[in-house]
């Protein structure tokens, strides 16, 4: 489950109460966008089973947009979606970052058995991760600007494979691609903490496919097609939760 990574210590950014009044936004590429969940529409490929979608439906909160859209990256946040902010805008969560790293090529490559290239589009996302702080922050920074009153929730990615089993026919491929998403996660926890250590009221939560990852009997992640490395309608129930 979507679980804070600080439980242990007090929040200094205490919870306001979601309610019906509660003026939500979501943004991000289609992890936000709910692609792979099934229905998708537009170029932006939203499904009514995205996370923010399925969040809205069982919290009561006031969706406003889910701007979030496919293939996003933080440019594309910066130029597109911010103006879906405003001071009334009580609660932001974002999912972003994967797609700066060429995650799209790493699915294709790495869904379709091509293992050369999948380790090859692994290595440049892995060289591509040293500027990805410096992208967040100014994302981060324009969104607590763009909605200075809101709670911001930022979502890491969940691991795709169980790669417990060294045995495993894919296990190096498998134990490759989760290194990388663990490397992701943890430069956007870092650069949620540099916010928060500026006074942003801004949280970081995790996702955790244990046991329906690829490899697992049900598997909340496509491993084929379009929509290979996406999370399922279930799997966007997790994120959700």
């Amino acid at each position: 489950a979507a679980t804070a990574t600080r439980s242990a210590t007090p929040d200094p950014f205490p919870r306001r109460p979601l309610t019906t009044s509660t003026r939500y936004v979501a943004l991000g590429d289609s992890f936000a966008a709910g692609m792979g969940g099934g229905g998708e529409t537009g170029k932006c490929r939203s499904s009514s089973a995205s996370y923010p979608s399925v969040f809205t439906r069982e919290s009561g909160v006031d969706l406003i947009v889910n701007a979030a859209c496919s293939g996003a990256t933080t440019s594309d946040l910066l130029r597109k979606q911010l103006i879906s902010l405003d001071d009334r805008t009580d609660l932001v969560t974002v999912s972003i970052g994967g797609n700066d790293l060429g995650v799209a090529a790493i699915a294709a490559d790495c869904a379709a058995g091509k293992a050369a290239s999948c380790r090859s589009q692994l290595t440049s996302a892995l060289s591509l991760l040293n500027v990805l702080p410096e992208r967040l922050a100014t994302v981060y920074d324009a969104i607590v600007q763009a909605a200075p009153n809101a709670r911001i929730v930022v979502t890491g990615y969940a691991l795709m494979y169980d790669a417990s089993d060294p045995n495993a026919k894919d296990f190096g491929m498998a134990a490759a691609i989760n290194a990388a998403t663990i490397g992701l996660n943890q430069v956007i926890d870092d650069a949620v903490d540099a916010e928060r250590a500026k006074g942003a009221p801004m949280t970081y939560v995790g996702v955790d496919f244990a046991g329906h990852a690829i490899g697992d009997a049900k598997p909340w992640v496509h491993t084929s097609g379009v929509d290979a490395f996406h999370p399922t309608a279930a799997g966007y129930a997790e994120y959700a939760r």
